[in-house]
């Protein structure tokens, strides 16, 4: 029982250690996934971070790394290619975040969701867990994925997947995303926002 529950806990920390450094590929339905562009980006960068298109799921994450102010910031947009009837087909979104100096938190209503000029927030938080840093081994801890704020310690990755209360094939035609929640010091932190056509 111990080496099966050591077993799942190891599979879902090598799903999301994937997420983080798969190569680049094109995607499994053909179509190339949308690389944003950001608005405002004064001492921040953008970089493609990955496209992973297979591990055993029937997912397409794309991936893009946001640096500045202190933080990296991994987006991660999760693509459904194939949905059994009835499964929940609602955007998710994941939010990766890693301070490198300051006192950080990302709060609620953390990000907001633009799509055919109507904006959308997380309708709930679908997985919140912890990775050590990139000096020590890759552990899981599971958060609270119900809180209206969450630290950011400065030796930790913290992953946020966000459901929002949208189709993800309402997507397809482009949408914007606007980081709201990021705090340092308690103010908060103006991060660009990205534009997927």
């Amino acid at each position: 029982m111990l080496v099966r529950n050591r077993l799942a806990v190891f599979s879902v920390a090598l799903l999301l250690a994937c997420a983080e450094s798969a190569v680049f590929g094109a995607s499994m339905d053909g179509k190339t996934p949308a690389i944003p562009k950001i608005e405002n980006s004064a001492g921040w960068q953008l970089s493609e971070g990955c496209r992973v298109y297979k591990f055993g799921m029937l997912t397409d994450p794309d991936c893009d790394l946001l640096t500045g102010e202190g933080v990296t910031i991994q987006i991660t947009r999760f693509r459904l290619l194939s949905l059994p009837p009835g499964q929940d087909n609602r955007a998710i979104v994941g939010i990766q975040l890693q301070p490198n100096h300051g006192h950080w938190s990302f709060s609620s209503p953390f990000v907001t969701l633009i799509v055919g000029g109507r904006s959308y927030t997380p309708a709930e938080i679908q997985q919140a867990v912890v990775f050590s840093g990139s000096d020590r081994p890759v552990f899981l801890k599971k958060l609270q994925p119900n809180q209206q704020s969450y630290e950011l310690p400065l030796s930790e990755k913290r992953f946020f997947g966000l459901r929002f209360p949208i189709p993800q094939n309402e997507l397809a035609n482009g949408f914007a995303l606007r980081i709201t929640g990021l705090k340092k010091d308690g103010e908060a932190v103006p991060v660009p926002i990205l534009r997927f056509e």
